[in-house]
């Protein structure tokens, strides 16, 4: 340190290095909200119209799942079927190359989809972000609606608008969604088909022939070859119209248009999209990794503005997400914030240490630590977005109780010479290096105990531990050259000044009072303490006395357990209001525009065109209140209903006109049967209609490895469980995860023995009602009119009815027959979704027992445990699905946090070279829970990121605070002072560092608490501010409570 101190252009040049390239990196550092992160598990994702769940399941997902375990490094494989819809996620190991095994999916899934029916629309492979970062993954979207069908709307995206985008530097994808391929529709005439004996299906691969790129070989010219192809011989309507097709059996022929009419129309859609009453489709803009936000927002903002200039008078273009905007306003917040931050940290130092030279060493040992962790970052290539700048905010405590421990351990009796003063810090700066070290290793080593997390929390923790760790790295390199070197070379020479022994004395009898006061209330203080934080009794389960296999607690606790709500009141203390009126996690959205919802929840089966009706009648009466509303959209679908967005314009939010509409909307609400209704909004009470009731009492969980298997076990429960009166109902087809409970299927059982009588053949008896029952019978897209579109066959007849699917005459060669005849349709209930784990299926049965709920669960543990379990099934009841610890979450998070717990000590062991005082140091963690808890219920504010992230920083702080206390108690002790004296001179030497850290700490966040827009850093400061403060007072009230005088009187 003595000939580094020495060498003052060696350190100037650094520092000017560290400032310039700091300033540099700071401006082509990549800002995004969020960066990439991706789970090592991909979903493949299959959709078929609207197959049943079963038949979803048995063609598609176990086929997917059987594809999925040829690949390597699979940990884990979980499906969920619904109806027309297939989705198989795929973990793989945490360090397997995904990228690598996704192409290997996609090889496998390539070869698959040969056998597939046509129908099915090609798979959708997409890798799994977490949980929290769902919400924050789109980058911007535009919507696009006017007065045009929805294959002219698309056809014009894909043409005028997506192949000027793809230019722009750092966009991975333009994907334009909402609308699908336009259809070539042949539709068939069926008594004319049947009458000829005609195969629809045959028809539609002939045509398609004819619409295909065809080869016909190759021929050579010397050393080259040149492959020959046909191309396709219809172009027009009328082509395809003429096509000659052979009647069976017959030299006859007909042309296509003698018993078919074809089209070009829109795919048959299951979704309908519209903004303002017309067709509307989404223009989603995806970002590549690394590219700066910012930037790429401003390209693409202002390509879409060129674009709208374009576009013709029945088009209109409206920006409805871009995630940059919030991001904006933080940064221009936290710069604004920063400001203030500054200017009052500022003048804080120079209030507790009275030099003009301190507050400029502290905030420039804060500024180049800040500045050469960006460089850092930089260089290991993280970019800028709410984790890495978590994780610097959170640093930012630590930085600061760095640099006031440095300097108040070299400031005290500086030299004028600098010469002396190289000695000096030489001699002093050793001092610092135990507090300063267990500060930084005691934060690091929290965070270790994350490689050991769960990928969900890893993933998403590990770049705010790295954005940390390189920080505080960064701020002990700053602390102990970049302080050193300014009191020696930046700090001009001073004049001794004498301190008042008047105040010396003042002081010293101000300490020993308290701590004697403090030693007299040693037993009282303590009880007081954990009175207020609470005995957290209630987080205990109440275990199951009646089980077979007793339980853990002693037969006396009983007592509690019969009186705990009664007895929780009085000893859950803070802790226990703290977790029964706290939100944990981040609440829904607050969105400061007034708007009013419509949600319609459409009986199974119900046509799209019936709910558009619905949907037509709200757009119908808001048409006299349109200008009142910015936009309105409305989101309609065969699978849940519809769901219809108004948003008021900011104008109107103080007349008449949105509430009058709202009146209305709730009347014809109330007014349309049929349908489950919702309408909210406006802060105003709504109305709700057809929702239904509750959930059952008790619910079992089976598991097995067979489908059939686990639907018999359902069954024999059910009739079992059928044996009480006291049971009202039993629902073998129940689910935890879906609120649609009323799913039904219709199944066409054949009689094989009435098929061969009439003289039929099975195959041809369901491709003559393939027409009928299925109106997307696509045999695959063709090119056709220069532009791809499906090929689908069906009937000319809209809809199709049982009595007339059964009892119409139908013509099979020379046999006439009816449905009826050899078949019969049956309506049986289903699983709305089917789930399996590692092929592994899971069935829920829901039980309503007329009785008190101990008498149900004894009813139903007695018939569980008498029903024969086929080999590989088993039956779970008696414990819930969700619990503290029960569950593979609950406890990694607690291996974690107590390997966090550990690694803490055992650092503070090692630095102290002691076991008592670290016990010392965590007990002061609780501390700051106190503080933490009281500004949560204070502000009542949920307990999201931004506050977890604040009680880190809050704990780090306290930690240190403790560490700073202990550390110098130590060498007090070292220098033979012990007792009463010891902790006055403890005080007197470290009380002021630790009020300067928590009070410019405090400081320094009460511009972002008072102005801070963003929930994230609001409820952030307030967490710090809260905890902060708490923790700091009860850390100077608790430490030494039990001291002795060893003779020192207070009058000394």
């Amino acid at each position: 340190m003595h000939q580094l101190l020495n060498r003052k252009y060696l350190i100037s040049f650094f520092y000017i290095i560290v400032c310039v390239i700091g300033i540099a990196v700071w401006r082509v550092l990549p800002i995004e909200s969020t960066p990439e992160l991706n789970l090592p598990s991909v979903t493949v994702n299959y959709n078929w119209g609207s197959t049943s769940p079963e038949i979803m399941e048995m063609e598609i997902t176990r086929e997917v799942e059987r594809e999925a375990n040829r690949l390597r490094d699979v940990t884990d494989i979980r499906s969920i079927t619904q109806e027309g819809r297939s989705s198989v996620t795929i973990t793989f190991r945490k360090d397997a190359p995904v990228d690598y095994r996704v192409l290997e999916l996609r090889e496998y899934l390539f070869t698959l989809d040969e056998n597939l029916p046509e129908s099915i629309s090609p798979p959708s492979i997409s890798r799994q972000v977490p949980e929290e970062l769902e919400d924050q993954q789109t980058f911007i979207v535009y919507t696009l609606n006017g007065d045009m069908a929805p294959r002219e709307l698309l056809e014009y995206t894909r043409t005028n608008i997506r192949p000027k985008l793809l230019s722009i530097e750092g966009l991975a994808e333009v994907a334009i969604r909402g609308v699908q391929d336009p259809a070539l529709m042949i539709e068939f005439d069926i008594d004319q088909v049947e009458r000829f004996n005609l195969s629809p299906r045959q028809i539609l691969m002939q045509v398609r022939e004819q619409l295909s790129w065809r080869s016909a070989g190759f021929v050579e010219e010397g050393i080259s070859r040149y492959s020959l192809i046909i191309p396709p011989k219809f172009k027009s309507i009328a082509d395809i119209a003429g096509l000659k097709i052979e009647l069976p059996g017959s030299r006859k022929q007909l042309v296509l248009d003698d018993f078919a009419e074809i089209s070009v129309q829109d795919y048959p859609a299951k979704t309908i999209k519209r903004i303002n009453g017309d067709p509307a489709l989404t223009i989603e803009f995806v970002k590549e990794s690394g590219a700066d936000a910012f930037t790429l927002a401003e390209n693409v903002l202002t390509a879409m503005d060129e674009v709208e200039a374009l576009l013709p008078e029945e088009l209109s273009l409206m920006l409805t997400v871009d995630s940059t905007e919030e991001l904006r306003q933080q940064f221009d917040d936290l710069q604004l914030q920063a400001i203030f931050s500054g200017i009052l940290v500022f003048f804080v130092v120079i209030l507790f240490i009275r030099k003009l030279r301190a507050p400029f060493v502290i905030m420039g040992s804060v500024a180049f630590s800040v500045l050469l962790s960006l460089i850092v970052l930089y260089l290991m290539g993280y970019s800028l977005n709410i984790i890495t700048l978590a994780g610097i905010t959170v640093a930012l405590g630590m930085l600061i109780d760095n640099a006031v421990v440095v300097f108040e351990h070299l400031n005290p009796g500086l030299p004028k010479e600098k010469s002396d003063r190289i000695s000096h810090i030489t001699k002093e700066i050793g001092n610092s290096v135990v507090p300063v070290l267990g500060s930084t290793f005691t934060t690091v080593g929290i965070f270790v105990p994350l490689l050991f997390a769960l990928d969900e929390l890893r993933i998403f923790l590990v770049p705010l531990a790295v954005a940390l760790t390189v920080t505080l790295v960064c701020s002990v390199l700053i602390a102990f050259t970049w302080i050193p070197y300014s009191l020696v070379w930046l700090t001009p020479k001073i004049s001794e000044q004498k301190k008042t022994s008047r105040v010396s004395k003042w002081v010293n009898r101000w300490l020993m009072k308290s701590f004697l006061l403090k030693s007299k209330l040693r037993w009282v203080l303590p009880v007081i303490l954990i009175g207020a934080i609470g005995i957290p009794l209630f987080a205990i389960e109440e275990p199951d006395w009646d089980a077979e296999e007793g339980t853990v607690w002693p037969e006396f606790t009983q007592v509690y357990f019969d009186n705990r709500d009664a007895i929780d009141g009085w000893i859950g203390g803070l802790s226990k209001k703290f977790s029964e009126e706290t939100y944990f996690g981040s609440p829904w959205s607050r969105n400061n525009q007034q708007t009013v919802s419509v949600y319609i929840r459409s009986p199974q089966g119900t046509p799209l065109s019936e709910i558009d009706k619905i949907v037509q009648n709200y757009e119908k009466i808001v048409d006299p209140y349109a200008h009142a509303f910015t936009y309105y959209e409305a989101n309609i679908s065969e699978y849940f209903g519809a769901r219809i967005l108004f948003v008021v314009d900011p104008d109107f939010v103080f007349r008449s006109e949105p509430y009058q509409f709202y009146a209305e909307a709730q009347y014809l609400g109330a007014r349309t049967g049929n349908f489950a209704t919702s309408v909210q909004g406006l802060n105003i009470p709504g109305i709700s209609t057809g929702f239904g009731g509750g959930s059952s009492n008790h619910s079992i969980r089976l598991q097995g490895y067979s489908y059939d298997e686990l639907l018999n076990l359902a069954k024999d429960l059910e009739r079992r469980l059928k044996t009480s009166r006291r049971v009202r109902e039993v629902d073998i087809n129940s689910s935890y995860y879906s609120r649609r409970d009323d799913f039904q299927q219709y199944i066409l059982r054949l009689d094989e023995e009435r098929i061969l009588a009439n003289d039929l053949n099975r195959r041809e008896v369901i491709s003559t009602l393939m027409l009928d029952l299925n109106p997307e019978n696509t045999v695959g897209r063709v090119e056709f009119g220069g532009q791809e579109m499906y090929l689908i066959g069906r009937s000319e007849r809209d809809k199709a009815f049982e009595e007339d699917m059964m009892n119409r005459t139908r013509q099979f060669g020379e046999v006439n027959f009816n449905i009826s005849r050899i078949g019969e349709v049956v309506q049986e209930g289903g699983l709305n979704e089917i789930r399996r784990t590692n092929q592994s299926y899971e069935r829920t049965v829901s039980v309503d027992y007329l009785g008190n709920y101990r008498m149900g669960r004894e009813f139903i543990e007695s018939v569980v445990e008498t029903t024969p379990v086929p080999v590989g099934a088993k039956i779970e009841f008696g414990r819930g699905f969700f619990g503290f610890g029960s569950d593979d979450s609950s406890r990694n998070f607690i291996f974690v946090a107590l390997l966090s717990l550990l690694s803490v000590w055992m650092i503070v062991s090692a630095l102290l070279e002691s076991v008592k005082y670290p016990i010392f140091v965590i007990m002061a963690v609780p501390f700051s829970l106190i503080g933490i808890m009281l500004g949560g219920l204070a502000n009542d504010m949920a307990f999201d990121r931004g506050a977890i992230a604040g009680s880190l920083l809050c704990i780090g702080v306290v930690v240190n605070n403790a560490i700073l206390i202990y550390h110098q108690k130590q060498l007090e002790n070292g220098n033979g002072i012990f007792g009463l004296r010891c902790w006055v001179h403890v005080y007197r030497k470290r009380i002021r560092a630790i009020l300067i850290t928590t009070v410019t700490t405090i400081t320094g966040l009460i511009p972002m608490m008072i102005f801070g827009n963003n929930q994230f850093w609001e409820n952030l400061a307030i967490v710090v501010i809260w905890g902060l403060s708490i923790s700091t007072i009860l850390l100077l009230i608790m430490t030494g409570l039990r001291v002795r005088g060893d003779g020192w009187k207070v009058k000394n």
